[in-house]
């Protein structure tokens, strides 16, 4: 499949050595070996080709640092990506409203309550969106950055709302915090089906950054053309190769079951025919960075018959393949005794 995709993807890397299934110790310019994690990191350089370089790259730090920048949030103009998908959030955590002809599903809920009443709701104002129509809130992943506000959501709007069991179950452990979790509603279980009016997701549990991260294919058009984002619901690799290496609460699954559920997803993606994605934190999918080089910026520039910046099948297969060049260069640094990287 990763031969495959990578020919997809760039044309000029048909003669790049995966043929073997494995990448091959490629010899250095001083004659020294290529450690084998070292050829996973330059693919994964060679395919995020400046454009989609930026955040993602971290990555494939030794260990992988935190994308997310620094300071404080700045705020996105709530805007319409799709016929029916809104953005509302920050420069650091994303939120999306997928209207339907039936009511709202409203996707991740930012940080805490204050963001979801002042960015979403304010957000949906400004769309000229009615919060009343929420009737399903979906968690990504039980960190607080994306169940923050749906407290909060929860008991002014009183939507169900949707994790999965092992999420809900993770939560159930965490002491109490300053922005609690909503109540238990919803258990999402894999390959679980959500219909709400014209729009169907379909869930699939993809353990790794948290023990019940989902993910999911997600129907939409852009000016009535139909196509299919990927929704990936947790990047950030685990630190070792088995599970719960972060800080109670923010516990993983592992680096191993993090790359099995990607490459699972990214073959779901592929079977599905997606040409796009989007992503809960903007600086992974270039949703919004600074209000100035993003997609949201490029989406209020087009003319007449320009494409969508969202989609591409080139640059999601692409994007998707940065994630597990790195993933597997990770791997192998650890097993490799994690050696200093020039």
């Amino acid at each position: 499949m990763r031969k495959h995709l990578i020919a997809a993807a760039l044309g000029l890397l048909a003669a790049w050595t995966f043929a073997d299934g494995a990448h091959a110790q490629a010899p250095a310019t001083n004659g020294a070996a290529v450690p084998d994690f070292q050829n996973h990191f330059d693919a994964a350089k060679l395919l995020a080709d400046g454009d989609l370089a930026g955040r993602n790259m971290l990555d494939c730090s030794t260990p992988p640092q935190s994308a997310a920048p620094k300071g404080d949030p700045i705020q996105a103009p709530p805007s319409k990506a799709f016929d029916q998908l809104y953005y509302l959030g920050t420069n650091i955590v994303a939120s999306w409203a997928l209207v339907t002809s039936d009511g709202i599903i409203q996707i991740d809920t930012l940080d805490d309550p204050e963001e979801a009443q002042r960015v979403i709701i304010g957000g949906y104002k400004k769309l000229g969106l009615d919060p009343a129509q929420i009737k399903y809130i979906v968690i990504t992943h039980g960190h607080a950055d994306h169940f923050g506000g749906a407290k909060y959501l929860q008991d002014t709007y009183h939507p169900h709302v949707l994790m999965s069991t092992e999420d809900w179950d993770m939560l159930a452990k965490i002491p109490p915090g300053k922005n609690p979790p909503p109540k238990r509603d919803m258990d999402i279980k894999d390959g679980q089906k959500l219909t709400l009016g014209n729009t169907s997701l379909t869930f699939y549990l993809t353990p790794g950054h948290t023990p019940g991260t989902i993910s999911f294919l997600l129907p939409v058009t852009d000016h009535g053309q139909p196509h299919l984002l990927s929704f990936w619901g947790g990047s950030a690799l685990p630190h070792t190769l088995e599970p719960g290496a972060f800080e109670f609460p923010a516990l993983d699954s592992g680096l191993l079951i993090y790359k099995q559920s990607f490459e699972r997803f990214l073959k779901i993606g592929e079977d599905g025919g997606a040409d796009g994605y989007i992503a809960n934190h903007p600086y992974r999918d270039q949703t919004f960075l600074d209000g100035k080089n993003d997609k949201l910026t490029k989406n209020a520039a087009r003319k007449a018959g320009d494409p969508s910046p969202w989609i591409g099948r080139s640059t999601y297969i692409r994007y998707m393949m940065i994630g597990l060049e790195c993933a597997e260069g990770e791997i192998g640094w650890i097993r490799a005794g994690k050696p200093p990287v020039p």
